[in-house]
């Protein structure tokens, strides 16, 4: 008797529950939202859940079975109902007209005060009044004017960068170098002069303790936002760290009177006009490091890989630069940011490869969305995406879109941003603050290699075609999949 009525019990419960799930189910049908056919539990992440494929290629599956059928789609992970946006010009609605409505991220869900004071602290993860006047402060340390005054310390590395692959091609000159190591290497080592005022050391040591820490903290927020439980963002020994850095880097500047206008001019100057605790500062200094270390590396290495693919850009590329630049001294911030082919080739690997494959946001407060199919009431609290990779890969935007090929911008990037089909740093108000230190970043490294080095890459060691990895956030490849070689062009 006793098991028949635990049985019953056990049988109510789970059709309860199967009935709970298919009501979350029904979502979209009840708005009136186009789904693509979901699997019970799974909704439409199976593969991503299981780390089989990378959520890029689900939502490109999504895209190309509805572009021009539909403006707005639903989908699910496992039973959350998200929207994705599939058109540019309600995308451009989404993240720039009405941006009011759409001006926190989901991501801002994970951060905690009490578990991660310095990552709560991280503008892309904060919210409403508080993410507005925090991203100010981050965004008068970024301004023209700093970075031109930065220009010169991040060239100074990546001119180290070229001592670095000499010294390896002297000793081995069939060497070849994993892209993506090389380019995690320049980008420590600029974000630690101009942030920490130190050298990163990363060319010069077996082992970089900043690299070391860098990639815990990138793989502990990557696992947050992928976890079904509450985790830290920062591990605590990754905190200590980058506090004692950044302590110990405004001491050493204030003891020594050292003047630098550099990032870490800019938060010393903050911490005297508002009085900010030391916890604040280190937010600020790790915001930087972020932007600047993981986004900008993974950004870099496919640039090296597409002109090692494409010999006759890079040769193009080339002979301009030694042309207009013989010496390393002829260059300067505003020669290097406005070079137009340095700008095609950089902007074209980042229409290929976009560090990050989507812009997220939550609707903060309600709104009539006008679509093809009428009017879709978005309530407070729905979360999106936008399909960044899906839409610079779609060939009624860009012909022969998979090839490598700078020219389809001789006439200006801006009417391809102005569309929304070229947005790899997103649009609207919470774009990438980072954007231009990482357009600094990239340009002075492509400067100098390409000047000094022929790029090829290693065919018996790289892959035809790069898949990216599924456990990674950003847009990462797989490990060891981007190998290339390095070849003096000086007499």
């Amino acid at each position: 008797m006793l098991l028949l009525v635990v049985l019953t019990i056990f049988i109510v419960l789970i059709a309860v529950f199967y009935f709970y799930i298919s009501e979350k189910y029904k979502y979209f049908e009840k708005r009136g939202i186009v789904s693509p056919k979901y699997e019970f539990f799974f909704g439409h992440m199976r593969d991503t859940f299981f780390k089989r494929r990378h959520v890029s290629c689900i939502f490109e599956d999504m895209y190309q079975k509805y572009k021009n059928k539909e403006q707005v789609i639903g989908f699910f992970d496992i039973t959350t109902p998200y929207l994705l946006i599939i058109d540019p010009e309600l995308i451009k609605q989404v993240l720039i007209k009405d941006f009011k409505h759409f001006r926190n991220n989901e991501f801002s869900l994970l951060s905690d005060k009490k578990k991660d004071p310095v990552m709560a602290l991280n503008p892309f993860v904060m919210r409403n009044e508080e993410w507005k006047q925090k991203r100010i402060e981050v965004a008068t340390g970024m301004t023209q004017n700093k970075l031109r005054s930065m220009f010169p310390l991040v060239h100074d590395v990546s001119k180290r960068f070229v001592e670095y692959l000499n010294r390896e091609i002297e000793k081995n000159a069939k060497r070849v170098f994993d892209a993506r190591d090389i380019s995690v290497k320049y980008t420590c080592d600029t974000v630690a002069s101009c942030i920490f005022a130190i050298d990163g050391g990363s060319f010069t040591k077996k082992e970089s303790e900043i690299i070391n820490m860098g990639n815990k903290m990138i793989r502990s927020i990557s696992d947050a936002a992928k976890s079904f439980f509450s985790k830290r963002l920062m591990p605590q020994d990754v905190q200590d760290f980058f506090v004692f850095l950044m302590e110990e880097a405004i001491k050493y500047r204030e003891n020594n009177n050292i003047s630098r206008d550099d990032f870490l001019a800019h938060i010393i100057n903050l911490r005297r006009k508002k009085n900010m605790s030391d916890v604040e500062l280190v937010a600020h200094g790790v915001t930087f490091f972020l932007d600047g270390f993981d986004t900008s590396s993974v950004a870099l290495a496919p640039i090296f890989y597409e002109l090692g693919r494409n010999p006759e850009p890079q040769q193009k590329l080339r002979q301009q630069l030694l042309a207009e630049f013989p010496n390393d001294d002829d260059i300067n911030y505003d020669k290097l940011l406005e070079h137009p082919y340095l700008d095609q080739v950089v902007y074209e690997s980042l229409r290929i490869h976009p560090p990050i494959c989507f812009a997220n946001r939550e609707c903060s407060e309600e709104i009539l969305l006008d679509t093809n199919k009428g009017k879709i009431f978005i309530e407070q609290g729905t979360k999106l995406f936008v399909p960044l990779l899906s839409i610079q890969h779609d060939n009624g935007f860009y012909h022969d879109p998979m090839n490598f090929i700078p020219e389809r911008f001789d006439h200006g990037i801006k009417e391809y941003s102005d569309k929304g089909i070229l947005i790899p740093f997103s649009q609207g108000p919470r774009m990438c603050l980072g954007m231009r230190f990482a357009l600094l970043q990239l340009k002075c490294a492509i400067f100098e290699i390409v000047r000094n080095f022929e790029i090829s890459v290693d065919t018996d060691k790289t892959p035809e075609h790069l898949e990216i990895d599924p456990s990674e956030f950003l847009m990462n490849g797989k490990k060891d999949t981007m190998w290339l070689k390095f070849k003096s062009v000086k007499t």
